[in-house]
């Protein structure tokens, strides 16, 4: 007899929210880490999913789809060969962690995928029942009346009747029907903790990245104002000059224009900043109203070391192909179990208990009764039901292997595009990096020299409108960085927090 070997979240009484345990394989299955509060089944569903299957097993891993994996990434120049482990920490951000924390214990949408998980488990527990034998205790009361009519007629004949029993019922799993959809159940309880563990890694990105989207917000904010400043000093030293007569009115309208441009471009940046906090704070589960405030104004700089390991442990690592492989293993076991409904069935039936027809002899061994039986059904003729159904199931079985195959070439597809950016996006960086300190440089000669009478005031306001431009360029370009780092550790699976 196998024992189910999935490790479920256990009860700690000291805390308000529970906390998942680590996980132990499922049949040398890979193995998933849970490390911080978050919303979890109790230890009593737990614990009796263990003893409601404990006759059963969860499916054996399936073969990985067909596709032809390399031993390495094509962007292999920029990785290294270990697993990614504990990415937040490599933001060095407390701030960020705690908003993390709150976010996995407040977020509505992983209550939702641990309300799933905690279903699952239910349904699991269900499936585990159904080849256990069925025990009922019964206590039944019966009042009868009969009337008879002739030459000797009366006014009728009452009776009374008790019965007080146990009723056994146990349908014998010869062939392994129930024991199939059974090991089909724990299947899919993986396939679901799988899923919630995915949305858990989901979310930690998605607060990582909408957090990068509001500090890039605040020294775009920062930078506008900067800019705004700049533009005044200038606009009174050209009044100055043109009520000197020495700057034209054409200069003057000009730097009026783009100071007013500049101050709503601050208007325009605190929109952003105000809707990308707001935006945080619905996945902290919080109500939006812009209050979150950052204890840095500055975007971290980008982490160097990029851990991937190789492609085939993708499909041991990422949550979303391990549901999609425990899927497959449960409409396969459906299917096992579908073909099995052409085998006849064996119950047994089995009472014992006392019968009178006075209440309080009940409990009199002299009135006891008791009764066996047995049941042997074959089917033979359901207007092709069974047949169907195995057809539909078989059906189930294609779909989720396809579906399976295509998660797998979408999770490839999502690390080689994230790798190739990574190099694009680096090499974009350090030439707009250049670009904006040449632009900076320009800027601060063009103004010398309009100050000193050898360039028009045209030149000066181009080489200053370019400056901003590129520097407003180069902070979304870091934010980006940061993004496709964050969509990189997504789609290579790997745990955000370390697993002390």
């Amino acid at each position: 007899m196998n024992s189910l070997a999935l490790s479920l979240p256990a009860l700690n009484n000291n805390e308000s929210s529970p906390k998942h345990a680590q996980n132990e394989p499922i049949n040398d299955f890979p193995r998933m880490t849970f490390s911080k509060p978050i919303p979890a089944p109790s230890l009593f569903l737990s614990v009796s999913l263990l003893l409601l299957t404990g006759c059963a097993s969860a499916p054996d891993q399936q073969s990985p789809p067909n596709i032809t994996l390399p031993e390495h990434w094509s962007a292999a120049t920029l990785i290294d060969s270990t697993k990614p482990q504990a990415w937040l920490e490599d933001f060095q951000s407390p701030q960020l962690i705690a908003l993390i924390d709150e976010a996995l214990a407040h977020n509505a949408d992983l209550q939702l995928a641990a309300a799933r998980l905690d279903q699952s488990i239910s349904e699991a527990r269900i499936a585990g029942a159904d080849p256990r034998p069925q025990l009922a205790l019964g206590l039944n009361g019966q009042r009868q009346k009969i009337s008879t009519f002739g030459p000797t007629s009366t006014a009728g004949i009452r009776f009374d009747n008790y019965d007080f029993g146990l009723n056994l019922n146990w349908e014998l799993d010869l062939w392994g029907r129930l024991r199939n959809r059974n090991s089909a159940a724990l299947a899919q309880v993986a396939a679901t903790q799988a899923e919630f563990e995915g949305a858990r890694l989901s979310l930690a990105a998605q607060v990582s990245k909408r957090w990068f989207n509001s500090l890039e917000a605040h020294q775009q904010l920062q930078l506008a104002e900067s800019t705004a400043r700049a533009y005044s000093e200038n606009l009174n030293a050209i009044e100055a000059r043109f009520k000197r007569g020495i700057s034209s009115g054409v200069d003057l309208s000009r730097i009026r224009t783009q100071n007013a441009s500049a101050q709503a471009q601050i208007a325009a940046r605190q929109r952003a900043l105000d809707g990308a906090t707001r935006a945080l704070e619905v996945l902290l589960g919080r109500y939006p109203d812009a209050s979150v405030a950052a204890d840095s104004d500055m975007l971290p700089d980008l982490p160097r070391a990029i851990p991937a390991g190789i492609p085939a442990q993708l499909l041991q690592r990422r949550p979303d192909l391990i549901a999609a492989e425990r899927k497959l293993a449960a409409v396969d076991q459906e299917l096992r179990a579908a073909n099995k409904d052409r085998l006849p069935r064996i119950s047994l039936t089995a009472s014992g208990g006392s019968s009178s027809q006075e209440f309080q002899e009940l409990l009199d061994s002299d009135f006891s009764v008791w009764s066996l039986g047995a049941n042997l059904t074959q089917p033979l003729f359901q207007g092709g039901r069974i047949a169907a159904n195995i057809d539909r199931t078989q059906a189930q079985v294609d779909q989720a292997r396809a579906h399976y195959r295509a998660t797998a070439l979408q999770a490839f597809l999502e690390v080689e595009a994230t790798l190739a950016a990574e190099k694009f996006l680096q090499e974009e960086y350090a030439r707009l990096a250049q670009s904006a300190e040449e632009a900076h440089t320009t800027e601060t000669l063009a103004w010398q020299r309009y100050r000193n009478g050898s360039a028009d005031f045209l030149q000066a306001l181009d080489a200053q409108r370019t400056a901003d431009q590129a520097r407003s360029q180069l902070l979304r370009l870091r934010n980006s960085l940061l993004q496709n780092r964050i969509d990189l550790y997504l789609a290579l699976g790997g745990p955000f927090y370390s697993a002390s």
